[in-house]
């Protein structure tokens, strides 16, 4: 049986080393990468479509916050994910929330940041990251 186990691996081993899925993933590395902008705030365009753009966002009094990204996504469908940044003697309960579709364009979007602590509530005016994952082209 231990003779079989091992074959069974090194048969295994082969066929993933031989499938597209070792040697074409975009993700693997960023030689097939069409174009990038590795910066704070940057993005990565893959030959296959994806595109993937992030950012950092310095606090802010105004309510709806609105970010225009580096380059445009090919339609509204992408996703958007954001995470706020807060002082470690700070016990409230952070968000940032991406507002509906109606404000969302291909190139921006925007974004509510808000606490609540000890019963109330209210915005946020503390720096956040965002990220947003989609398509930029068919």
């Amino acid at each position: 049986m231990d003779r079989f186990s091992r074959k069974l691996v090194l048969l295994l081993l082969l066929v993933i080393w031989q499938s597209s899925l070792g040697t074409n993933c975009a993700l693997k590395d960023f030689s097939n990468v069409t174009t990038q902008d590795l910066g704070q705030n940057g993005y990565c365009k893959f030959p296959n479509g994806l595109l993937i753009q992030w950012g950092k966002v310095s606090g802010s009094s105004v309510v709806s916050y609105t970010i225009t990204m580096s380059t445009s996504f090919f339609d509204k469908s992408y996703k958007i994910f954001a995470t706020v940044y807060k002082p470690s003697s700070d016990s409230g309960v952070y968000s940032a929330s991406p507002i509906d579709d109606s404000t969302k364009t291909v190139s921006r979007f925007c974004i509510n940041r808000n606490y609540a602590s000890g019963g109330s509530t209210g915005l946020s005016q503390e720096t956040f990251d965002w990220l947003a994952i989609g398509r930029w082209k068919l």
